[in-house]
């Protein structure tokens, strides 16, 4: 098949997307979704049920104040309403650590009781302490998932190759926070550009400085006009589609196989709309 120089448009013809990823359950995620709704910000949020209610206060050593209790699993579906649900180990153990049978065991189990909490199937997952070997990617990709979280910070805005790799752009308390956003809002329009931001709420708590989280909110939504704010999940089946298209030899028709629209900038600059389930016809790349 033939293949247009054509490039990624997010939903609404934006050129930009923002996700972010925080770990662990903890209660303060109750302050950090409102927070995040309030300002239209999406985040998926990334939980090992064997540890939702445990309370654990004082759990780091040198850090007798600090609340790392997990939400109960009765709140799950209120305190993380718009927001996504995604795997992080039954137990938070080291995936490349425990042992296959044990790794196996984890991210199953894992998955199994949080989508009877929230109801569907979970598709993303975060690695505990950001280890994992290939074996870990493996069990993943057969027990389901389609995308995993690591802890590499890229201080890039690229889409990942792998979803089951991906690496964030940094980390909350990355001195380069806001000078990354402002780049990635500085950033042409006609080229996708995706910011991800992770995390663990408990560390605003701790470092006293949830205004960071704020201020990066309340400085990206004053955008919303040309970002699309996503969760995980999201930006992973909308790229997926993308790289699903089908282009005949002159790249004049292109065939959508998803259940979503797609949108793409063709190589004269156009935006085009490629319907779910639909053939688009577009005028030919000149040779």
């Amino acid at each position: 098949m033939g293949k247009r120089f054509d490039s990624l448009v997010f939903p609404g013809g934006k050129g930009k997307a923002c996700t972010l990823s925080y770990d662990d359950g903890v209660v303060q995620d109750r302050r950090l979704a409102e927070l995040l709704r309030r300002y239209g910000v999406k985040c998926t949020f990334n939980l090992g049920s064997a540890l939702l209610g445990h309370e654990d206060k004082g759990g780091f050593p040198g850090k007798p104040n600090l609340d790392i209790s997990k939400v109960s699993p009765e709140e799950v579906e209120t305190v993380y309403v718009g927001h996504e649900i995604a795997g992080h180990g039954l137990y938070h153990s080291g995936l490349n650590s425990v042992g296959t049978p044990l790794a196996a065991y984890e991210i199953v189990e894992d998955k199994r009781r949080l989508e009877a909490l929230v109801g569907k199937p979970l598709r993303m997952f975060a690695y505990p302490f950001g280890m994992y070997t290939q074996e870990t990617v493996r069990q993943l990709h057969l027990a389901g998932y389609m995308g995993a979280r690591t802890i590499r910070s890229t201080h890039a805005f690229t889409i990942p190759e792998d979803f089951l790799e991906w690496d964030p752009t940094c980390h909350h308390n990355d001195p380069e926070l806001m000078e990354l956003a402002r780049q990635f809002l500085a950033g042409p329009p006609y080229f996708p550009m995706l910011f991800y931001v992770w995390g663990h709420a408990y560390e605003f708590d701790d470092d006293n400085n949830w205004n960071v989280i704020e201020q990066l909110a309340a400085l990206l939504a004053q955008h919303k006009d040309r970002i699309w704010f996503a969760t995980n999940g999201e930006v992973m089946e909308y790229i997926t589609a993308y790289r699903r298209l089908e282009y005949s030899v002159d790249g004049s028709l292109i065939y959508n196989p998803s259940a979503m629209d797609v949108t793409i900038r063709t190589s004269i600059g156009q935006t085009e709309l490629v319907k779910a389930g639909c053939c688009a016809r577009i005028a030919p790349t000149p040779l």
